[in-house]
């Protein structure tokens, strides 16, 4: 045999006997190892189910996923060891002996496997219940179900306040406006849980059966929709009349040092420093002040000097001093008709207030703001109750017997219409002053 052939035969015999040692997973002695054993060849690696596996040989731990890598330790036969990882070729990271390395699965079992995670509980999949307010930041609708799809019940104006009583798990929200429930979307609406602007339903007086009576301090008092916050009427006089409302103060969240009150026919909040239990005002026209003189003042600016408290009235409403006198005259005409004082729901009325009523009722109901006689403080309103209503005593009394005493109801603000069509502007509540 030639030498070339006898050095292809010898290789080949050496590499024979390496694969023989290695599948055994016993250790070759120096001299049989081939040349390329430090040779490192990268095998991807990735977390693996397998918790523990057992060797059923004695087994050689490498450095790296293959045969060419060190060894590290040998694991005798029948030892369990952790699993870490897998590589791509199906070999195992173990720990054996405070050493990390690697086995081939051909010469293990797995006897335990790790439990598959569990999946995240997604957040928020059912409705849930909720106890709060909320404020719209436009106009929104109202829809039978939680979101666009849904067929609207009617919609919520711009700064109203409704109840919610369930959250769905894409925002919206379930809540009761004027007797109406529904969802809306919470992309529109400030929430709240103390101090909120609630639904109070319907106007029907300053009093609403109150007896829990305040006047403001001084001139300028604010009326905020939220406690502190979305100001409503920022030009209150000084001993205007102020009912506190405790039943509707918890609904809507008690904070100290504020109040929910009724006021200027509206409700809302004010700070508890701005009132008092004393009114000051004068009762009578002493300075002799004109209905020229006080028309002459920017409606709904009319100074403290010009208005004078209601003297029989146990509210004080306020009203412009010259038009006191009358309207004294008619209510003790009034009183011997019925023994009974009339009843005086709201007289001067601001500018700020003015503007909020414009903007909450509409032209129909509300006159455009710097135009009313009330912000002159030359027009009275009675209760919005049955007897002062068109088919009530009060009403037709007064629609007769007021012009005597130099008030009238003008009739525009009748029921009817000459042509005998109900009248959308009429108001029976509402009597003007036209004298001196």
């Amino acid at each position: 045999m030639s030498p070339k052939h006898r050095s292809f035969l010898s290789k080949t015999l050496t590499a024979i006997a390496v694969a023989t040692f290695l599948i055994s997973g016993s250790t070759l002695p120096a001299q049989a190892v081939p040349s390329t054993a430090h040779v490192s060849v990268a095998v991807p690696a990735a977390k693996t189910n397998v918790a523990k596996v057992k060797t059923t040989a004695n087994l050689n731990m490498r450095s790296g996923t293959s045969t060419k890598h060190k060894v590290l330790r040998t694991i005798p036969k029948g030892k369990v060891v952790p699993v870490s990882a897998v590589a791509s070729n199906g070999w195992y990271q173990v720990k054996y002996q405070n050493k990390t390395g690697w086995v081939s699965n051909k010469y293990v079992t797995v006897v335990a496997k790790r439990s598959a995670p569990k999946a995240p509980v997604p957040k928020n999949t059912k409705t849930k219940k909720v106890n709060l307010w909320v404020a719209t930041k436009s106009t929104v609708n109202l829809r039978k179900g939680a979101g666009t799809s849904h067929a609207v019940v009617r919609s919520i104006p711009k700064h109203s306040a409704a109840k919610a009583t369930a959250q769905a798990p894409n925002g919206w929200y379930k809540v009761t406006y004027k007797k109406k429930s529904g969802w809306i979307s919470n992309k529109y609406v400030i929430t709240c849980t103390k101090g909120c602007q609630e639904d109070t339903g319907n106007y029907t007086t300053n009093r609403a059966g109150l007896n829990d009576r305040y006047f403001t301090k001084s001139n300028g008092a604010d009326l905020y929709s939220a406690a502190g916050k979305r100001l409503r009427i920022g030009d209150i006089p000084k001993n205007s009349v102020v009912y506190r409302d405790i039943k509707w103060e918890k609904a809507g969240g008690q904070i100290t040092g504020w109040y929910l009150v009724r006021t200027q026919g509206m409700d809302g909040w004010m700070k508890a420093s701005a009132l008092t239990r004393k009114n000051t005002a004068a009762t009578s026209n002493s300075k002799g002040i004109t209905r020229k003189q006080a028309l002459k003042q920017r409606n709904g600016k009319l100074p403290a000097t010009m208005l004078v408290a209601i003297p029989w009235d146990k509210e004080k409403t306020l009203i412009a001093a010259p038009a006191v006198k009358d309207l004294t005259r008619l209510n003790t005409a009034f009183k011997k008709k019925f023994g009974k004082n009339l009843d005086i729901d709201l007289a001067y009325r601001t500018l700020d207030t003015q503007n909020y009523y414009y903007n909450e009722l509409g032209p129909y109901i509300a006159a455009k703001p710097g135009t009313s006689n009330h912000g002159w403080g030359l027009a009275i309103d009675v209760p919005e109750s049955y007897n002062y209503s068109f088919k009530g005593k009060y009403y037709k009394w007064l629609k007769t017997n007021s012009k005597k005493y130099n008030w009238t109801h003008r009739k525009n603000l009748e029921e009817f219409r000459s042509n005998g069509t109900r009248n959308p502007y009429a108001e029976a509540w509402h009597f003007e002053y036209n004298g001196k």
